[in-house]
C-alpha cells in the first residue's frame, strides 16, 4: 500500500534531483571589476576602477538569500591620475587606518530573483561604517555558475567620508558603484586561477 509517508519520501527525492546542482555549491569570484563613477560638482565625472575583487558566495536551493561576502581592496583603486589616486586613498578613504578602511565589504545580500534583471539589497561596510544599500542587478546563469552585473548608489556622507576635492573641484555626494563579476563553484574557480597564474 502506497502510504502517505512513502509519498513524502518520493517527493523529497524528486525535489533533490530537480534542484539546480550549482545552487547547492559554494561559489567563488573568479574574475571581475569594480567601477566607481564620481560626478563632479562642476559637471562631468571621473571613474575609479579596480579588478581586486574577491568573494565566496552560496545560494541554498531556490533561496533569494546570498550567503557570504564580496570584498574590494580599496588600495588598488586607480583613476588614471597618480596624484588624484593618492589623495583619494590617503585623504578621503583613509586606507592606512586599517582593514575597516582599506577594503570595502558587501554582505547580507538579498535578491528578488536568481536570473534576469532584479532589485537587490545588501549591507556595505566602507570607511569604518556599515550601511544598507539597494540597487539593481542583471544575473545570468552561465555554465555551472553565474555572471552578475550590479549597480547601486552610495552617498559619501552616509559613510562619513570627508568631502572629496581635487584641484579645487569637488565630487558630488552621491557616487555610483558598478560591479561586474563571474562566480564559479569554488573548486572550478581555484583551478582556473591556478592556470592563469601558471601562464604568467
Amino acid at each position: 500500500m502506497f502510504t502517505t509517508a512513502k509519498a513524502a519520501v518520493v517527493l523529497l527525492a524528486a525535489a533533490s534531483f530537480t534542484a539546480p546542482a550549482f545552487a547547492q555549491e559554494s561559489l567563488r569570484v573568479s574574475g571581475g571589476e569594480v567601477t566607481v563613477v564620481c560626478p563632479l560638482t562642476v559637471g562631468g565625472s571621473f571613474e575609479a576602477k579596480t579588478q581586486d575583487l574577491e568573494g565566496d558566495l552560496a545560494i541554498a536551493g531556490d533561496s533569494q538569500t546570498v550567503d557570504g561576502a564580496l570584498t574590494v581592496d580599496l588600495q588598488t583603486l586607480e583613476t588614471g591620475i597618480g596624484l588624484r589616486d593618492k589623495h583619494l586613498k590617503t585623504n578621503y578613504l583613509e586606507v592606512e587606518k586599517g582593514p575597516g578602511f582599506a577594503e570595502a565589504r558587501l554582505q547580507d545580500i538579498r535578491v528578488e530573483r536568481l536570473e534576469g534583471k532584479t532589485s537587490f539589497r545588501g549591507v556595505l561596510t566602507l570607511h569604518g561604517r556599515t550601511r544598507e544599500v539597494t540597487g539593481t542587478a542583471q544575473i545570468k546563469p552561465e555554465r555551472n555558475g553565474y555572471r552578475m552585473e550590479a549597480t547601486f548608489p552610495v552617498k559619501v556622507a552616509d559613510f562619513e567620508i570627508p568631502d572629496p576635492t581635487y584641484l579645487g573641484v569637488g565630487v558630488a555626494d552621491e557616487v555610483t558603484v558598478k560591479v561586474n563579476l563571474n562566480a564559479l563553484p569554488a573548486a572550478t574557480a581555484v583551478a582556473t586561477s591556478g592556470k592563469k597564474r601558471g601562464k604568467q
